[in-house]
């Protein structure tokens, strides 16, 4: 390996939050549209055919399926990682703050020690 360091740019990493973040609001704009947008009263579709009831019933289980299976998943994957960026972020800022600590304290002692 040319390299043995590595390097995690925190700015990349905090970005990447924020846009979770706006992808997440974005999808419960749209889970709140699916819920409240698409319903289907009774007589919508017309009256006096057998059909109606049916089609309103196959339309309320593709609504509850887009809701529960679509956009909840989504919304609980996209939330998920950005928790889990968040939490890597936050990791790494703080063993970057330890690392730091320790070559401070390291070039302090040895500084001292040769005075």
């Amino acid at each position: 390996m040319a390299n043995d360091s590595y390097r995690v740019d925190l700015d990349r990493l905090d970005e990447v939050v924020k846009k979770l973040n706006n992808v997440l609001k974005d999808m419960q704009s749209a889970s709140g549209k699916a819920k409240s947008g698409t319903h289907l009263p009774a007589g919508s579709l017309g009256k006096g055919f057998e059909e109606e009831g049916e089609l309103r019933a196959k339309h309320d289980a593709m609504k509850t399926f887009i809701e529960d299976q679509v956009l909840g998943k989504l919304e609980h994957l996209i939330d998920d990682l950005q928790k889990k960026t968040s939490k890597t972020h936050g990791a790494y800022q703080d063993q970057e703050q330890s690392t730091s600590n320790a070559l401070k304290s390291s070039q302090s002692s040895s500084h001292n020690k040769y005075s």
